[in-house]
């Protein structure tokens, strides 16, 4: 213990830094800005991925990832929180765009730094895989609706699609404002009966990533430790990382433009979200090879840096602000779980059969193109590779979510209109 750290700290003044963030909680001193959501986010996300990491039992079968948002969302739902810090986090991680600067981050940095060929070569296969591994999904979540009094229609629009649309806000949020349109409704109510069949999946998503690393362990010949394609050919490593000042700043500002550029081209064709038009933008940059490895270097140094330094912050701020424990505990039937997780564990375990027909290790692909479907978006991602301890997945990942969750935009709004 005399060695244990906490976000760089020693454990005592660690535990002196969250008294003071929780003083300042308590007596009202956490303000709508920056200085201290951030704070908040970065003491507990640190203090409760050290938990998961560390406790024994709890690290060997959740780990940090899942239990920085669980965590969190039981101390929200406890109401251990007080409710302007929630005000707070609310109006920093989603309002101000935390997630927003985060995910770019991500995206940029994880989609430069593959190797280009590898990158074509494997979503050309990774993409087919993926789309029918949901198509099973949706089925299964057709079938499990009939069984829950929601008819064959009501549990695909209901349950199958917010579950692998790309999260709350890509997703959700904007398929009950289809929904609301076509049948008539409030937005609000069509997205209460939708937002745990979101979260729920993302939870599940998270623990199989877990679960799945240990089987990996024990089953060696499944899985490429992070590498998706196993086709024997060399993969050109990247260069270690030697960021400086300078090149952080560039690469934030490459990661900015490319967002911006998403939102661009999502004003004209809307029907496609603002991450996918940016990960489409940056596959096109990275495969064509138009910006200089100076570039691409500065890129995905900022993205580890954003890994690195924000991972649990961010994580504790989705556990904080999009996790409503409450809510899914009052949906949460035992009918209701089993029918998630049977979801969830199709699509895994299709991706994984048609993962290693095509060249894939079993177990990559299961995560890249199976759970990575069924998660909260760019975050959501993170959380699962975290707990699989496979973040070498993250372009594959991006990639498949966005694509997917477009696709599930699309599906959502025509059914509504056919069977609504």
């Amino acid at each position: 213990m005399k060695d244990f750290k906490v976000a760089g700290f020693p454990l005592p003044l660690y535990v002196l830094i969250l008294a003071l963030t929780a003083a300042c909680m308590f007596t009202g001193c956490v303000p709508k800005s920056l200085v201290p959501a951030f704070l908040v986010l970065m003491v507990f996300g640190e203090g409760l991925n050290a938990i998961g990491n560390n406790v024994p039992v709890v690290k060997t079968y959740l780990g940090g990832s899942v239990i920085c948002i669980l965590g969190s969302a039981i101390l929200t739902a406890g109401g251990l929180i007080p409710e302007q810090t929630i005000e707070t986090l609310d109006y920093f991680v989603n309002d101000s765009g935390f997630l927003i600067f985060y995910i770019a981050a991500l995206i940029c940095g994880s989609l430069f730094n593959i190797d280009r060929n590898l990158l074509l070569r494997a979503t050309v296969k990774l993409l087919p895989v993926a789309v029918t591994s949901l198509s099973m999904g949706i089925l299964l979540s057709g079938i499990m609706g009939i069984i829950l009094g929601e008819g064959f229609w009501g549990g695909i629009l209901y349950i199958g699609v917010p579950m692998t649309s790309g999260g709350m806000t890509a997703g959700t949020v904007p398929l009950s404002a289809m929904y609301s349109q076509a049948l008539g409704v409030e937005a609000a109510d069509v997205l209460t009966k939708m937002a745990p069949a979101t979260v729920l999946g993302n939870c599940v998503a998270i623990i199989f990533g877990g679960l799945l690393n240990n089987f990996g362990k024990k089953h060696p010949e499944t899985t490429g430790n992070g590498v998706l394609v196993n086709d024997g050919k060399t993969v050109k490593k990247t260069p270690p990382l030697k960021p400086t000042f300078a090149s952080l700043c560039t690469g934030m500002i490459i990661a900015f433009a490319f967002y911006q550029l998403g939102a661009i081209l999502h004003r004209f064709v809307p029907v496609i979200p603002t991450y996918a038009w940016m990960i489409i933008a940056v596959v096109l940059v990275k495969g064509t090879g138009i910006m200089s490895e100076e570039l691409e270097d500065a890129a995905r140094e900022w993205g580890q840096f954003a890994i690195k330094s924000w991972t649990a912050a961010a994580l504790a701020g989705i556990g904080f602000t999009l996790i409503d424990l409450n809510t899914i505990l009052k949906t949460l039937t035992p009918l209701y779980l089993i029918t998630v997780v049977l979801i969830v564990g199709i699509i895994t375990f299709t991706a994984s059969v048609l993962g290693k027909l095509v060249g894939f290790f079993p177990l990559e692909s299961a995560i890249a193109a199976g759970m990575c479907t069924t998660n909260m978006g760019g975050s959501g991602n993170v959380a699962v590779l975290s707990s699989a301890h496979r973040m070498e997945l993250l372009p594959f990942a991006q990639i498949v979510t966005r694509s997917c969750g477009a696709l599930m935009l699309t599906l959502g709004g025509i059914l509504v209109q056919m069977v609504g």
